[in-house]
């Protein structure tokens, strides 16, 4: 994302123009491409702002008319302000962010991505499961998330959810996760197996 305060205001113009071009169309599920179009371009601009993509975060870049220029440097401007938020936040330790989060019962959809955290299937269950019970130790349950926020663990851990053929082998498949550090991902997949299991599936 270019540092041109001119093509951040087009960005940002554009983007507001596929909004409302999405809302004429009846919303995401009529147009899934444009969707996806202003979920890139929305992640383009808070990226450059080195901002979350959190719901919040989200909101600010989304509109139902067409912005006049004073309205664009408005948002401009906040998102300066969000990013020395976030700049301030960043100087709290992530464990006690955790913490924080646990004792608040805040929603991991604003919490994973202040850490860094991709919000998936497993680090939802490590979030909801394990920090929200109280299983483990918040420095334990930080280290699971990093851990698992990889490209091929995360994909690995989604299939398990999505598909039932890792139960051929399920036991191969734990074992070599947990070989790979994951503490957790033997709770994960019995908590899979027991909505299988429920919904008659296995």
């Amino acid at each position: 994302m270019t540092a041109n305060k001119n093509e951040l205001r087009n960005s940002i113009a554009e983007l507001a123009q596929m909004n409302v071009s999405l809302n004429k169309k009846g919303g995401p599920s009529r147009s899934k491409k444009l969707f996806q179009q202003i979920l890139i371009q929305e992640q383009e601009i808070l990226k450059y702002f080195e901002l979350p993509n959190t719901p919040y975060n989200q909101g600010l870049l989304r509109f139902n008319s067409i912005p006049w220029d004073k309205e664009i440097d408005d948002i401009i401007s906040i998102l300066h302000k969000e990013k020395e938020v976030q700049i301030n936040k960043n100087a709290v330790n992530d464990i006690d962010i955790l913490i924080e989060a646990k004792k608040s019962n805040r929603d991991p959809m604003f919490i994973l991505p202040q850490l860094g955290i991709e919000t998936h299937v497993y680090t939802l269950f490590v979030y909801n499961n394990i920090l929200m019970f109280g299983q483990d130790e918040p420095v334990n349950i930080l280290n699971e998330l990093k851990l698992a926020n990889n490209y091929e663990i995360l994909n690995i851990t989604g299939r398990m959810h999505s598909t039932v053929d890792w139960l051929e082998k399920s036991e191969d498949t734990i074992k070599s996760l947990e070989q790979r550090g994951l503490k957790y991902i033997r709770e994960y997949a019995d908590e899979i197996k027991k909505q299988l299991n429920s919904w008659g599936k296995i």
